[in-house]
């Protein structure tokens, strides 16, 4: 299947797309089952603990990564829309204030699955930094775990 494409469609946003060999539903699973987050989320490059899961309108999240190398971080929001192929959630980084809003649609055709993520950041001074981090190298990473994850579930 296709690679991370990651572009930055406004001033504000970054937009990551990929392509997977599986149905959505195998696919909100492994993004909506904490047991499964684990397998995927943060690629290979250390840990993930999924502190807090209520997936439902108005539920929380919290995420918290270690890297093999110790430097521990956290991702945290809360859910404002889910239906059969939309997710809309804010997310903040170690508790930072003015948390981003990502959306993540779903569009199926043949039991391919195209997932975009699009975040939207308070500036484009904070958009820039999070591009700045890595953040799109550890997306495919993690992205690539996703796709062997529901290629299994099948």
């Amino acid at each position: 299947m296709t690679k991370l494409t990651v572009t930055m469609p406004s001033d504000t946003e970054i937009r990551m797309e990929r392509t997977f060999d599986a149905p959505k539903r195998l696919l909100i699973e492994a993004m909506s089952t904490p047991e499964l987050i684990a397998r995927w989320l943060g690629g290979k490059r250390g840990t993930v603990k999924v502190a807090a899961f209520d997936y439902r309108v108005g539920g929380a999240y919290r995420y918290e990564f270690k890297t093999h190398e110790g430097y521990e971080f956290s991702f945290s929001g809360t859910f404002e829309t889910i239906s059969d192929d939309t997710i809309v959630y804010t997310e903040a980084f170690n508790d930072m204030p003015g948390p981003a809003i990502v959306t993540t649609t779903y569009r199926e055709a043949g039991g391919i699955t195209t997932m975009t993520v699009t975040s939207r950041f308070p500036s484009k001074e904070v958009r820039d930094m999070v591009a700045g981090t890595g953040m799109a190298e550890g997306a495919g990473e993690s992205y690539d775990l996703l796709a062997d994850l529901v290629r299994g579930m099948k």
